[in-house]
């Protein structure tokens, strides 16, 4: 076959990855600051977590709000809660939102932005697998019902 064993074909693929990629570090959000003062939680660190979700900050704040059932105010970089409530609850909301608002569906890659569609519908686009596309044509297939491939021909 070759004089080439596995263990130098994949030093020797490594060695020609580009620096920008192989030295890419995972998306992280920074961990939230959370205090309870009194019969109010604060979220001392909302605008840093936002800034590293890009996304906007009046959407993630609302949904916030919704899923923990309680009202708020904003006032410069925190966001305060009516209400005792457990940082790990405010924790997992924000987990929610990551899966259900950035997270790419398909690949699951964070590298994602909103997308308008003609019915004023937002969906996440991912810049990786093209997720909307597909699932636009599994949409049209299903109301059409036949298969857009064949279809064209």
């Amino acid at each position: 076959m070759s004089d080439f064993d596995y263990e130098s074909l994949l030093d020797r693929a490594l060695e020609n990855i580009p620096e920008e990629i192989s030295s890419r570090s995972r998306w992280r959000l920074p961990p939230p600051q959370i205090l309870i003062e009194g019969q109010n939680t604060i979220f001392r660190n909302f605008n840093e977590v936002v800034s590293m979700m890009d996304r906007d900050d009046n959407h993630v704040y609302q949904y916030i709000l919704n899923e923990l059932g309680t009202s708020g105010s904003r006032d410069g970089p925190r966001a305060r809660f009516k209400g005792r409530i457990p940082p790990k609850r405010i924790k997992k909301t924000i987990a929610n939102y990551v899966n259900a608002y950035i997270k790419c569906s398909q690949c699951g890659a964070p590298d994602t932005h909103f997308v308008k569609q003609d019915n004023n519908v937002a969906q996440v686009s991912s810049l990786w697998c093209d997720t909307t596309s597909q699932a636009l044509r599994a949409i049209f297939e299903i109301l059409f019902c036949c298969d857009l491939q064949t279809a064209s021909r």
